[in-house]
Order: C-alpha cells, then structure tokens, then sequence
C-alpha cells in the first residue's frame, strides 16, 4: 500500500496531480488543510474524479465527509484519545498515527490502519527523527490485527527498506511534494514495491 499526504496548503496545479496519481497507483490521498474555509474543500475535492473519491482520508474537515461521500477518517493522537465512538458512523473506516511500536500495539481494532512515525529523519519537518527513527522498532510487532504503515522521510531509495522491516505500506509526504512530476514517482515506487511482493511471495 502507498500512500499519499497532502501538503497543508494548496500548491499548483495539486488537484490535477491527485488525480494523475490516483490513475498511477496511489492507494489512498490523505487529506490534510487544517486552515482551509469549507466552501474551498468542497470545491477541492470534488474536482477529484468520482471514480478515486472512497480512496481519499479525511484529516481535516470530518464533518463534510457525508456531504462529500467519504467514508475514510483519521485521527492523531491527541484526536484518538479522546474520540467518543458514538461519534463515528457505522461503516466509516479509521486510521491514526503512532510515533513508538508499544503505542502502535496497543491500539484495538477500532483503527484498520496505523501510521508508525518517524522510519527515518523527517523531510517535510525538520529536526523530527534527528535523535530517534522507529525503523529497527518495527520487528517488535505484535498487533497483527490492522496494517502497519510506515512514515517519515521515506522516498523511492529507501521505500524497501521499510518493507523489509515488515510494515505493510509506506506514507509519502515531503519526498512526493518535492517532485515535478508526483505521478511519475508514484508509479515508479509501486512498480518496485510490486517487484518486492512477488519476491516476498517467491520466498513465502
């Protein structure tokens, strides 16, 4: 599974790089402008073809997901803590972020999946992940009942490494933002973690 987080504000040309990516082999855009009016959400992500719309997580906005028809939210931390579950739809599909392997055990199976944050020194925070990674931290999984996704400073040269560690997916936010063209890296980075899966399953 790649992922994709936005940046927090809108860049050029960002929705037509969506939905490029979408048709390029992103799995899931998370959706993250904490500052944005909702009239300019709604106009965003309705320019996201309807085909891709069940593919986008909401981090920011929640409470436009019916009027949009998303299903997908998460929450962070400090979010999950003190979620009420009567506040969350049947149906609706959860995700949170965790930054130790002991946090990302805990968690119950309210969450489908989980970020694990950071793999290696942040590229769109600076200083996050200078004194510790979780990368190493991964082999000491012991919840098996959501999907591991991996975060922070992963890019294209170092996305195996985090597969071989045993996360389930990678999040791509700086390396991907930083790119010309972000389809084209899309593409290239599930053309290698599809070559690692046939690897993982000639090896199983």
């Amino acid at each position: 599974m790649i992922i994709v987080i936005s940046p927090l504000s809108i860049i050029s040309n960002e929705i037509n790089h969506v939905n490029e990516m979408f048709e390029n082999g992103m799995d899931l855009f998370h959706f993250r402008k904490y500052g944005l009016q909702d009239e300019t959400v709604l106009e965003y992500l309705n320019k996201v073809n309807p085909i891709d719309r069940m593919k986008i997580v909401l981090h920011s906005h929640k409470h436009l997901s019916h009027e949009l028809g998303i299903n997908r939210l998460h929450f962070n931390t400090e979010d999950r803590i003190s979620l009420q579950p009567d506040l969350v739809a049947v149906g609706q599909q959860l995700s949170t972020s965790t930054h130790s392997i002991d946090e990302f055990n805990a968690l119950n199976q309210t969450w489908t999946y989980a970020f694990l944050s950071p793999t290696f020194k942040s590229i769109s925070k600076p200083g996050y992940g200078k004194l510790k990674t979780v990368l190493k931290d991964i082999k000491f999984r012991n919840n098996q009942e959501m999907k591991l996704i991996g975060l922070g400073g992963i890019n294209y040269q170092n996305m195996d490494q985090v597969l071989q560690n045993g996360a389930d997916g990678i999040a791509l936010m700086g390396s991907i933002w930083n790119q010309n063209k972000p389809a084209a890296y899309i593409k290239a980075c599930k053309q290698k973690e599809r070559i690692w899966n046939e690897i993982e399953n000639e090896q199983s």
